[in-house]
């Protein structure tokens, strides 16, 4: 590779919202930009959590100086602790998203050491030949970061994920005069956040879902049970401050609204006021009205606390027909059948929830096409490349920056894997990757091979038959009725399923009369077993014969 050639990898997170992993490579030095998770959707079933594909990065571990952190969300640090599984690394990041890390990794064995670099905003560093510039931006988290990065080809700017909220003060103004600086000075590369390239105008601001808070809260007749982001520190804390504004209690519940908010707090992040926070199993001590629970589960994520709440069996907590609950989120596509069913599940239980396509509880962390447009004009960009979003987000982004100024050529919408290949003069498309979503488990143990995958995705779909022949060996003869057991199968509608089976084992009998002999009859079992079923149910099962002998 030549000396000023830049090399950029998508790991993960273009074509996808999450599990975002950018990797920056010259001819010596390698960063990767965040290292996230994904959690799945129905279409992976028994998976908790998806991890990017690194094997680019693994093969190439020699020349990896360092992970930068962008903030602390799930889908930018999740999968570190998995990378960490190899290597030693060297950890860039500003003290909040650090703590979630380190609690992480407490949970996690056999990784290896993790050497953290304090990052603070407008504070250069250095990883191998690149050359950091923190620049602090506003987001649904605290202490979320844009880089501007001096590359052998020049400036590159990962605006990471951002908005523009100009009413929100409260920890200093933000602005874009250092994107400006450097679009003056000449800023060859922007890869920037595409979530909300689809909506038009600008994102509300936080001032305005505390008003709305405030409004909510002031009416409260029953308990009010608010489901957000454990990591939307701000949100939380003006809760708080209207709650001890109006002699109210406040409990936490869930295992992240713990730990984000003690991590917060230790920081000094995050303003706790006096005597409002109680323990949950505290909240029958005070009068309903005077109850707030900030719980998580607003993703109805699978054991989460409001998910348990709503199926009535968390240990602390139950719904009353006097309650409200206010999901204080958006729906993130893929979760909306999940939360549905939630919601659904606490109305049966009697409570009343709030939502965001009813009520204005909620604002987004994305920016909106015109805070986008900001950013595009104030760094001015010779090239383009759109991150953070589904392609329909990308292209949508990429035509944005056409109309800020950016030659189409020079906006480029790529997914995860192709790499792309950038010096002053040039940006090409390069090798593209066979990058696959790996399935992981508890603690981010991945699971095995993307071929497991394919037979979860079967079973799930499909369902399961166990099918048990018992023959004499010397005769081949069936010694008793086959067994047949289905797990999970769709019949077609109007069928019986004792009679599917009674004719099931009929055809069995037949297939051993008629090939019994055959050295390969387990598998003339299987297939006769799944043509068979085939005709009674939506899809060809997965077969298991047993033949003894």
């Amino acid at each position: 590779m030549q000396k000023d050639k830049l090399k950029v990898i998508p790991l993960g997170g273009l074509g996808e919202i999450g599990m975002n992993a950018m990797a920056l490579e010259t001819h010596g030095d390698m960063v990767l930009i965040d290292c996230g998770l994904q959690f799945p959707d129905a279409s992976y079933p028994g998976v908790e959590v998806l991890v990017p594909d690194l094997s680019y990065v693994l093969e190439r571990l020699d020349k990896l100086r360092g992970i930068i952190v962008t903030h602390g969300h799930d889908d930018h640090i999740g999968a570190i602790p998995f990378l960490l599984r190899e290597k030693e690394l060297d950890i860039y990041s500003t003290p909040f998203p650090r703590g979630l890390i380190e609690q992480k990794l407490a949970e996690f064995s056999g990784v290896k050491e993790a050497r953290f670099h304090t990052v603070e905003p407008r504070k250069k560093f250095s990883v191998g030949c690149f050359n950091f510039d923190p620049i602090p931006v506003q987001h649904s988290i605290i202490e979320a970061l844009a880089f501007a990065i001096e590359t052998p080809a020049g400036t590159v700017i990962h605006s990471g994920d951002f908005k523009h909220d100009p009413k929100e003060a409260s920890r200093g103004e933000i602005t874009f005069q250092a994107f400006h600086e450097y679009g003056d000075k000449g800023v060859l590369l922007l890869m920037s956040d595409s979530t909300n390239a689809e909506r038009e105008g600008h994102t509300l601001s936080e001032v305005d879902i505390e008003k709305s808070f405030e409004k909510i809260l002031t009416n409260q007749t029953g308990r009010l049970i608010i489901a957000l982001f454990a990591s939307n520190i701000r949100r939380l804390e003006r809760i708080m401050a209207i709650a001890k504004k109006q002699g109210k209690k406040v409990a936490l519940m869930g295992r992240s609204m713990h730990s984000y908010t003690r991590i917060a707090f230790e920081q000094n992040s995050l303003t706790i006021p006096e005597d409002t926070l109680i323990p949950i199993e505290n909240v029958g001590k005070y009068r309903d009205d005077q109850v707030i629970v900030l719980s998580t589960g607003s993703q109805a994520e699978p054991r989460s606390a409001l998910v348990r709440v709503a199926e009535g069996i968390h240990k602390d907590f139950e719904i009353r027909k006097t309650d409200t609950v206010v999901m204080s989120s958006r729906f993130i596509p893929g979760n909306e059948r999940a939360i549905t069913r939630m919601i659904d599940n606490l109305y049966r239980s009697g409570a009343d929830v709030l939502y965001e396509s009813v009520h204005q509880i909620h604002v987004s962390g994305h920016g909106f096409q015109e805070e986008l447009m900001m950013m595009l004009k104030a760094t001015r960009p010779k090239f383009f490349i759109p991150i953070h979003g589904e392609f329909r987000h990308l292209s949508k982004h990429a035509k944005l920056a056409v109309g800020s100024g950016v030659k189409e050529e020079n906006s480029v919408v790529v997914e995860d894997g192709q790499v792309i290949e950038i010096t002053a003069d040039e940006i090409k498309l390069g090798e593209k990757l066979e990058i696959v979503k790996l399935p992981a488990v508890e603690n981010l143990y991945v699971d095995g091979s993307p071929e497991a995958l394919k037979q979860k995705h079967a079973l799930a779909k499909a369902g399961i038959v166990f099918v048990a022949l018992f023959r004499n060996p010397r005769t081949h003869q069936l010694l008793s009725d086959p067994i047949v057991c289905v797990q999970g199968l769709l019949l077609y509608h109007g069928s019986d399923e004792q009679e599917v089976i009674a004719g099931a084992k009929k055809k069995l009998i037949a297939v051993n009369a008629d090939y019994g002999d055959r050295e390969d009859f387990e598998e003339i079992v299987k297939l006769e077993t799944r043509r068979y079923f085939r005709r009674h149910a939506s899809y060809k099962p997965v077969v298991i014969p047993v033949v003894i002998p």
